[in-house]
């Protein structure tokens, strides 16, 4: 098991344990759920954007006892009369659903956004 210590930039902090083979959206998973926040992005203290969910907490370079910053971010959401859009600024994902006709589906574009 690794201890990870996790702090927003307000200074609240929250000591986490996760299984030394979880991934980097297993933290963030854990971490939105631990801080009751919707939208987190994890830095390491070297600076680095940990963005991909798949990455292992190891490859990431994330040891026991180690720290990240939580970073809230601002969800937006965008719609017409048939389709809605939901993103973060600074994130790496936009969710697209409603009728396809109407914006409702993205995956034509998916590696432009």
């Amino acid at each position: 098991m690794l201890q990870i210590n996790v702090a927003l930039p307000s200074g609240k902090r929250k000591s986490l344990t996760v299984d030394e083979s979880s991934k980097v959206g297993d933290l963030r998973i854990l971490a939105q759920q631990s801080f009751g926040q919707g939208f987190l992005k994890l830095v390491s203290a070297t600076g680095r954007c940990l963005a991909d969910p798949a990455e292992t907490l190891l490859a990431a370079g994330i040891g026991d006892g180690d720290h990240v910053t939580a970073i809230v971010q601002q969800a937006n959401l965008a719609a017409t009369e048939d389709a809605f859009a939901l993103w973060c600024c600074g994130g790496d994902r936009v969710l697209t659903w409603g009728n396809p006709e109407a914006g409702g589906d993205s995956s034509s574009v998916q590696d432009q956004l």
